[in-house]
């Protein structure tokens, strides 16, 4: 039985908690831990398990094997490490730190650990993004040529909070480019190759905040394929994404709004398209699955002494690319080398 301590009891919480009930056979929420006692104290009774307040003496509690960190952006690394110390396995809510720096650090201090350490990312999980692989192994839309991600959502009310973390340069990191970011360039490097050169854009609607709220970021891959990320946290629709892969004998669009939300197009005469196999419309459930679906394969890899699907080094990946961009944004969209 592998026993996982939840840290940070915000709403991304309820999906992490979803995928551990889903293993409840094998995994086992043994403590939970915020610094408000009053939620804390009111997710321990629903679980049935301890509640801290305090991160030191929640680190020191025996029955907890896997730390799962769910914090905002600025506390990752230094609660990762700590955690780490004290001897248990770490999942991080992407980004894994602000820093690809640190976030190399804690790669390393885990190994040095024999501990094992990644960071949630639920796109490895998302049905449309894994019926598109079994497309591309296949063959079926040639060489790639050009790809688009799109990452559509509203976060204006926290944006416009000053007491919150999400606005604040030092709390968040960044905008849209560190926390939307994150997720396409894993998705680009998983299905279609290393990002080679990357330029940046970046805008600013909501006064309040500091950071970016909106941004494009383009560049090629290793492969030759241009590829073109856009991000945006002011838009006033369900949460969505979308990619559009263009192939030398075929293309694949997905659209998490649309029914089917993937369609494979064979050629340039081929209007309708083809539904992908297994992927049904979901608007508000696609992202919860899949959140859920990426904790349960942590807490199966722990358990079975084995890497999980999402290795820890690629949200070091991530993160060179989202500084490369943030310099890019910083030189007027110069176009940098990864």
């Amino acid at each position: 039985m592998i026993r996982v301590g939840m840290v940070g009891l915000g709403l991304i919480s309820a999906a992490h908690g979803h995928g551990y009930e889903l293993e409840k056979d094998a995994v086992e929420v043994a403590a939970v831990c915020d610094k408000a006692d009053d939620l804390a104290e009111v997710r321990a009774k629903v679980i049935g398990c301890k509640a801290y307040v305090d991160y030191d003496a929640f680190l020191a509690d025996p029955t907890v094997d896997v730390v799962d960190l769910m914090v905002p952006h600025h506390l990752h690394y230094e609660m990762a490490r700590a955690a780490l110390e004290a001897g248990k396995h770490v999942l991080v809510e992407k980004p894994l730190a602000n820093s690809s720096a640190e976030a190399s650090d804690l790669l390393e201090l885990a190994k040095s650990k024999g501990l094992v350490i990644s960071v949630a990312e639920n796109t490895r999980f998302v049905a449309a993004y894994l019926a598109l692989q079994k497309i591309l192994e296949d063959g079926r839309i040639g060489d790639v040529r050009l790809i688009r991600t799109f990452i559509a959502g509203s976060e204006v009310v926290r944006l416009s909070d000053p007491t919150l973390w999400k606005g604040s340069r030092t709390g968040a990191g960044g905008g849209t480019i560190m926390d939307a970011g994150a997720h396409s360039f894993y998705l680009l490097r998983w299905l279609f190759g290393d990002i080679k050169k990357v330029r940046a854009i970046q805008y600013k609607l909501v006064p309040e905040s500091e950071v970016e709220d909106h941004a494009i970021v383009s560049g090629t891959l290793d492969t030759g394929a241009i590829f073109s990320s856009e991000f945006t946290f002011t838009a006033e629709i369900p949460w969505t994404e979308r990619l559009e892969v263009y192939g030398s004998t075929g293309s694949v669009i997905i659209d998490q709004l649309a029914d089917p939300p993937a369609v494979w197009y064979r050629d340039e005469w081929d209007a309708k398209g083809t539904p992908l196999e297994g992927v049904g419309s979901d608007v508000f459930g696609w992202k919860l699955h899949s959140i859920a679906d990426g904790v349960r394969d942590f807490a199966r890899a722990i358990a079975e002494k084995r890497p999980p699907l999402v290795e820890a080094e690629v949200g070091v990946f991530a993160l060179r690319v989202i500084e490369r961009a943030y310099e890019s944004v910083a030189q007027d969209g110069k176009e940098l080398e990864v």
